[in-house]
Order: C-alpha cells, then structure tokens, then sequence
C-alpha cells in the first residue's frame, strides 16, 4: 500500500548520500588547490629570489597604493634591488 512512498524515501536516502560524497569531493578538491596555490606563491617568490623583506615591500605596494601603471612584480623588484643597492653605496 505504501510502496510508492517505501521508494520515494529509499530515493531521498540515496540522493542524500550522492550529496555528502560530493560535498566531500568539493571539500578535499579546495584543499588541494589551496596547498597548489600555496606551493606556486613559493616557487614564485623563490623564482624572484626575494627577501622577506622585499617580498613584504612588494605586498605592501600591491595592497596599498597599488603597483604603478603597467608595471610587472619583475621590474617593481628590479627597482627595489636598484634604490637598495644605492642606499648601502651612501
């Protein structure tokens, strides 16, 4: 007699089931990619070869002022290096 509702119930169970696995796929892949994110953010700071300290001044200008009109994070460290080099030839 209620064997319609038996099978809507089963389908709701099953349905429930397919969306806690994906939503722990969706976790475990968001992971990933922040670990991902987190090894290229190294690997490029490494490829500069910046200091935590040019790396912080480099932040700083990107989150503060800005970086200057059609610069690259290259040439803004170029500068940087350049404008170092003349302070400690003071």
């Amino acid at each position: 007699m209620y064997e319609k509702l038996d099978k809507l119930r089963e389908e709701l169970q099953r349905a429930i089931k397919r969306r806690e696995m994906a939503d722990e796929r969706v976790r475990q892949l968001e992971e990933k990619l922040r670990e991902a994110e987190g090894n290229q953010i190294l690997a490029d700071v490494a490829a500069l070869k910046l200091t935590p300290e040019k790396l912080a001044e480099l932040l700083k200008l990107a989150t503060g002022a800005g970086l200057p009109a059609g610069s690259s994070v290259k040439s803004v460290v170029t500068e940087t290096e350049e404008r170092e080099d003349d302070e400690y030839e003071d």
